[in-house]
């Protein structure tokens, strides 16, 4: 029975977490109330507020797994001491994430004007970013390398515009566009 309890409770909250994603979505993040999420699944306000306090608790689960994604690609980069290697690493990591973040939070990013206003959330993210930019060009990067880097660092307006791609062909243009920019400063 306390293993029913447990599935159940999660059930319900990744439930929780689905509808949330796609109201966010559809609506954007400050039109989504905890009651609009509520009525859409057909329960309590109370059945939400259970699980998530705030929608900023719903936006950081939601987000949670990309950072967690992201954390761990840098730390393996850490790790590949050849920089074409390291560099293909980041790219290539960078790339598969930001096609599944797309496929399953866009347009959320890291410059949504929510994460932006989450201070917590948009520090966390800009650490893991400069930390990714000093893995790819070293502790002083010039400014032809900054540039390179912030520019492949936000891929949405090429995600929008190319939806229609399959996420292998996404990622194959987005992994070409990457290296072309990176290996040309």
């Amino acid at each position: 029975m306390q293993t029913t309890r447990a599935a159940q409770a999660e059930k319900t909250r990744q439930a929780v977490l689905d509808t949330s994603r796609a109201l966010f979505l559809e609506h954007g993040f400050d039109a989504t109330s905890l009651q609009l999420i509520a009525d859409t699944m057909g329960v309590a306000k109370a059945n939400v507020y259970y699980y998530f306090r705030t929608k900023i608790a719903i936006l950081e689960a939601l987000i949670e797994p990309t950072v967690s994604a992201l954390a761990a690609n840098l730390d393996q980069a850490e790790h590949i001491t050849d920089r074409a290697e390291r560099i293909d690493h980041l790219i290539t990591t960078w790339v598969d994430q930001v096609v599944t973040a797309y496929r399953t939070l866009a347009p959320m990013s890291r410059n949504d004007p929510i994460v932006r206003r989450h201070e917590k959330l948009s520090r966390e993210l800009d650490a893991l970013s400069q930390r990714g930019l000093h893995l790819m060009f070293g502790p002083h990067p010039t400014v032809d390398e900054q540039a390179a880097y912030w520019l492949i660092s936000d891929l949405g307006v090429v995600n929008r515009r190319l939806d229609h791609l399959s996420d292998d062909d996404l990622r194959a243009t987005l992994t070409r566009l990457c290296h072309r920019v990176v290996d040309n400063v």
